[in-house]
């Protein structure tokens, strides 16, 4: 793959790299889910799927557009903050001879979205450590009195944890235009299954939102929507 070009930002960016420091935090392990002859990777609706509602969460957004360089194919990738600040470069695309210049064209477009993205955003496929999946634990005291207050203390989301909860809930109303899925029925209907599935009783659903478990439903199911959005949207 050739050198990306890159454009120089113009202007400070300390909200964009504090929105991007939460992201890194927040974003689950990106895993391995499609196989080809050189082994298996994670694909492009993968990546998206696993990275979106952090994105969102943080006021983050991902452009990825054609452009050209020279005379020549190539693409632009332009990580976005609501802050309106930004960085933004463009990797030259390797387009191998085929009977079907489009398909080549395509296939080399989605290659480099995907490295791009991951470059863009500082991620690795795999790499716990990039992430909120591993935490630290505190050690265990000697004769086990501590352990089961540890053990709860651990259950417990912080609130960055619930505030991230409620945005991946809030990005499936929000409308397409503004980097959501904008379908309310799907909102309201998952809410319904979190309140049956944990007995939550308080008012507002957000304030039931408390647990470690709570957050892996909610990240599981807002991820399976994301996946039926994006085949939908491919289809359009």
């Amino acid at each position: 793959m050739n050198d990306p070009v890159q454009s120089s930002p113009s202007q400070p960016l300390s909200d964009l790299a504090a929105a991007l420091i939460q992201f890194q935090q927040a974003v689950p392990t990106i895993h391995d889910n499609d196989n080809s002859y050189h082994g298996s990777f994670a694909n492009l609706p993968g990546i998206l799927s696993t990275i979106g509602p952090a994105l969102r969460a943080n006021g983050l957004a991902v452009s990825q557009l054609p452009e050209q360089i020279n005379g020549q194919p190539g693409l632009r990738t332009t990580l976005m903050h609501v802050s309106g600040q930004m960085v933004s470069s463009v990797t030259p695309l390797t387009i191998n001879a085929g009977k079907n210049g489009t398909q080549e064209w395509g296939k080399a477009m989605t290659y480099t979205r995907r490295y791009a993205l991951q470059a863009v955003l500082g991620l690795c496929v795999g790499i716990e450590d990039n992430d909120a999946d591993l935490e630290p634990t505190a050690p265990p005291v000697r004769g086990g009195k501590a352990e089961p207050a540890a053990a709860k203390a651990s259950e417990d989301l912080t609130q960055k944890e619930k505030d991230l909860c409620i945005g991946m809930i809030a990005t499936i109303a929000t409308p397409i235009d503004k980097g959501g899925m904008g379908d309310k029925a799907a909102q309201k209907k998952l809410c319904e299954a979190l309140r049956s599935q944990f007995r939550i009783t308080a008012t507002k659903v957000s304030d039931g939102i408390q647990k470690q478990k709570h957050k892996a439903w909610i990240e599981e199911q807002v991820r399976l929507l994301e996946n039926e959005f994006i085949k939908k949207q491919a289809k359009k």
